[in-house]
This record gives C-alpha cells, sequence and structure tokens, in this order.
C-alpha cells in the first residue's frame, strides 16, 4: 500500500508541483512545436506517456544489470544515455511496424507525431532522473512517468490557451510570438517554483 501511495504522491508531484519541462527545460522545443496545432497536444500526451512508461519499466532491469557488470563510475554516466536512446528506438521501431501493419488509418493519423513522442528528451530525462538522481521502486517510477507526461500534457494546454490570448494586436509587434510566450512560461515556472522548498524531486 505504501508503494501505491508513493506512486501517487510522484505522479501529482511530477505534475503539478515539480513540472519537469519547466523545473528542467526537458521537451520545451517539442512542446513548442505540437501547440501550434492543438488537436494534437492530447493524442501526443498519450504517445508521450505510453513511450515514457515502456522506456522506464524496460531501463529499470537493464541499468541494473550495467550497474552490477560496470559499476557506478564514470562509464555508468556515457551508457546509460545510451541505452534510454537504444531504448527509445527499440520502441519507435517496435510502435511503428506494429500500427503500420496492424492499424494502418491509425498510423497515418499518429506518423508524424510517433517520432516526437518516442524520442523526446522528456522521456530520456525522466528515464535518468528516475535511475541516477531519485533512486526508486518500478511502481513509483511509473507514478513519476506518469506525472512527468501530464504536467508536460497540461503545460502544453496552458501554453495553447496562452498563446491565444498572446495574440493581441495592441502588443508591440517586437515582442510577439516566441518573446511573449517565453515571458508566459517564465511566469508560470515562477508560479510552480513557489512549491519548490516544500517538495524536491529534481
Amino acid at each position: 500500500m505504501k508503494t501505491f501511495w508513493n506512486m501517487l504522491f510522484l505522479l501529482l508531484t511530477s505534475a503539478l508541483i515539480q513540472n519537469l519541462v519547466l523545473t528542467t527545460g526537458f521537451g520545451t522545443s517539442i512542446m513548442l512545436r505540437i501547440v501550434r496545432r492543438p488537436r494534437d497536444i492530447w493524442i501526443f500526451g498519450g504517445l508521450l506517456t505510453v513511450f515514457s512508461v515502456l522506456t522506464v519499466l524496460l531501463f529499470y532491469p537493464v541499468d541494473a544489470l550495467l550497474a552490477a557488470q560496470f559499476g557506478t563510475g564514470w562509464s555508468m554516466k556515457i551508457f546509460r544515455p545510451v541505452v534510454v536512446i537504444l531504448i527509445a528506438a527499440l520502441l519507435y521501431l517496435l510502435a511503428a511496424v506494429l500500427t503500420k501493419r496492424a492499424l494502418p488509418h491509425v498510423y497515418g493519423r499518429i506518423q508524424r507525431l510517433l517520432p516526437l513522442a518516442a524520442f523526446n528528451n522528456v522521456i530520456v530525462g525522466v528515464a535518468l532522473v528516475i535511475n541516477h538522481q531519485v533512486k526508486i521502486e518500478p511502481l513509483p517510477a511509473v507514478g513519476f512517468a506518469v506525472g512527468s507526461c501530464l504536467g508536460f500534457l497540461l503545460l502544453s494546454w496552458l501554453t495553447a490557451e496562452g498563446m491565444e490570448r498572446l495574440d493581441n494586436p495592441d502588443m508591440p509587434v517586437s515582442f510577439r510570438g516566441l518573446p511573449a510566450t517565453l515571458v508566459y512560461l517564465g511566469i508560470l515556472a515562477l508560479a510552480l517554483m513557489g512549491f519548490t522548498p516544500v517538495f524536491s524531486l529534481l
């Protein structure tokens, strides 16, 4: 039961209080690309969650095996990101082939989003944070991965909504577009950073 509560705590904390995108910058460029087409946000969030959870679950035993084989020295700092990227690549290939053969109409819809979700640095960051910085069990690690993806989804939605409202003709021309969006994201980050002394995962 304690493991379930740890999973729930990590899910809520990583989604709302210590949003991985705002505290580390992981996935910011992809998020700014996705919010241009708001109807893709939810599909991308689902794909990102699936890839993140599967990457974390597959990386967990592989990382333990590598740590037993090579220890915890500098070589592990080199191997970990490479292994996460290889796992993400295998998952992408598997998802692309299975979806293209079994559900071609679905593949046509998600074809453009699939590589963005699989090779997003949110996935790499989540797997590395879980196995290198926090050292948690698999079930709470799933909670952290899902929470991080929900936080990404929430922030993408808030950014898309904010970008609609930032399209103001009264705004100076040099401030429109990306500068206004970055200031908006900075204000969101400052609002959420107020909780950091209470809860700290990263």
